[in-house]
């Protein structure tokens, strides 16, 4: 379907005020010509349908041999290499600044091993995150290397919003937070949530999660393509990234919404950085020279938002504080409200649980005293 013009609604004055109608706050061209929208995956066509049959392709492929999975792809990380083999990171949990190979950074044996349907474990998934990372190496270096937006095509807005979905799900960080939650659920009610972690099945973890990746992928991609591509270049190199490359900047130490949040940041190389931002301006992309207080956003971001590792070029090393560690990292935050997401009044007793992030030591959790919730001490294992 053509469409030449976008029109923006406002989704929060309609949830919060219960209002059945839209309130339109502005109209702006729609630089595609179509709708960027992929119905959670059912309707592809061009390279996004190509890419799609290439993963399903491989679901029978034969039993790869590796067993040590990369969870952030090699190809990203060596846009930050002098060599394409070493990169120097911050490992936040000692303090300690050394070179590292490529190889053997945010790889874990066996991460993506799973259960099949006949009981056999297989690593068949890696497979799969090969096309995911050929795909991603492809974008990467597209947007690096980008000078005139105008050449940007539909499918590389689809390509790159399933590649920033992707990569933002698949991280170590994404499991330890499902566990996180998952143990709160099973504590409320054990009947229905059942524990991730089976000690009949050395893999159940990794099998729950890539399964809820690839099937979550195409609607978090649906969530990315609604938003305007920046891209901030500095000249002066000064960008960093982390093991967990896809940022959504803390507010006040808690993490919004992917709808609330003004960016969704990707660095992509020391050099530039991916901004998906909030504020539509009808354009294919916006390419902006980084400020001070760009630089500080993501140099924040990521200090924040990093798992356990941080990378820089060997230009940006006085900027990683060397020696220190950090007790803070990404944790699962919930809080009650009285309403649902959609605005409803929950009446008493009764109230909603609100799941979100927040960047502390462990678990933030301050529910009602109504005697609705059970602890989860649990929770506290994947601080």
């Amino acid at each position: 379907m053509s469409v030449s013009l976008a029109i923006v609604l406002d989704v929060k004055d309609r949830i919060l005020t219960g209002n059945e109608g839209w309130k339109i706050t502005k109209t702006l061209p729609n630089p595609w010509g179509q709708v960027p929208h992929t119905a959670g995956g059912r309707a592809l066509q061009g390279q996004a349908r190509e890419y799609m049959d290439r993963l399903v392709s491989l679901q029978k492929a034969a039993d790869p041999v590796s067993r040590r999975h990369h969870y952030v792809p090699k190809t990203y990380l060596r846009h930050w290499s002098a060599d394409n083999k070493r990169v120097w990171g911050l490992d936040t949990a000692t303090g300690i600044v050394r070179e590292l190979g490529i190889s053997s950074v945010c790889v874990e044996e066996d991460f993506y091993r799973v259960t099949g349907p006949d009981g056999e474990a297989h690593n068949r998934v890696e497979l799969l995150f090969g096309v995911v990372d050929t795909e991603l190496r492809r974008v990467q270096t597209l947007l690096n290397g980008l000078e005139d937006p105008d050449l940007l095509e539909f499918d590389d807005l689809i390509a790159l919003s399933v590649t920033v979905a992707v990569q933002r799900m698949r991280t170590a960080q994404q499991r330890r937070l499902r566990l996180q939650n998952n143990e709160w659920l099973h504590a409320q009610n054990p009947d229905t949530f059942a524990t991730l972690e089976r000690p009949d099945d050395p893999f159940s973890v990794a099998g729950i999660h890539t399964e809820l990746l690839f099937k979550a992928m195409w609607d978090a991609a649906d969530v990315f393509t609604t938003r305007q591509i920046e891209i901030w270049h500095d000249r002066r190199g000064r960008f960093m990234t982390c093991d967990a490359p896809v940022l959504v900047p803390f507010r006040h130490n808690v993490s919004p919404s992917l709808i609330d949040t003004p960016y969704v940041i990707w660095p992509i190389s020391p050099h530039r950085v991916v901004a998906l931002s909030n504020d539509l301006l009808g354009e294919k992309a916006i390419i902006r020279e980084a400020t001070s207080k760009l630089v500080e956003i993501v140099r924040d971001g990521v200090m924040q938002g990093r798992e356990r590792m941080i990378f820089a070029s060997a230009a940006q090393l006085n900027e990683l504080p060397q020696g220190k560690t950090f007790r803070r990292r990404t944790q699962v935050r919930l809080r009650c409200s009285d309403r649902t997401p959609s605005g409803r009044l929950i009446k008493p007793p009764g109230c909603c649980v609100e799941m979100s992030h927040v960047f502390a030591a462990e678990p933030d959790i301050e529910l009602c005293q109504q005697g609705l919730h059970s602890s989860a001490p649990s929770m506290w294992n994947y601080t």
